[in-house]
């Protein structure tokens, strides 16, 4: 069985929102406003594509226009949790906590910027 561009665009937003939920583990304090944002993005989004990945699989795929919102919703949602953990962290001194914010702010940028590749393709039909 051939692996899809479906299937591995898929995999590949499951993988860095999991990456992300541990990076936020790992640079969670208790000064950052935008943790909730971060926090349901990350889970939920990580529970959104394993089924959606999963239905994938066993032959079961979401409708176009659901998916296309979780898409949309998912590039909205990670470039703001992104931005926001941006200009948090950038303002704190050197140490590993803020190497770990702002590396879960660029994963979650460009997990929100495959989101919107991920839509395009959705909405082509491809």
């Amino acid at each position: 069985m051939a692996i899809s561009r479906f299937a591995l665009i898929k995999f590949l937003e499951f993988a860095l929102a999991a990456a992300c939920l541990g990076l936020h583990y790992h640079s969670f304090t208790d000064k950052q406003t935008s943790l909730m944002l971060a926090s349901a993005t990350f889970g939920g989004y990580l529970i959104i594509t394993a089924g959606v990945f999963a239905g994938h699989l066993a032959g079961t795929p979401v409708n176009r226009r659901i998916d296309i919102y979780f898409c949309l919703l998912g590039c909205a949602l990670f470039i703001a949790s992104g931005s926001l953990a941006v200009e948090f962290f950038q303002n704190l001194g050197k140490s590993s906590v803020r190497d770990y914010g702002l590396a879960k702010a660029a994963l979650a940028i460009v997990n929100g910027i495959i989101f919107l590749v991920d839509a395009v393709f959705v909405y082509r039909g491809e």
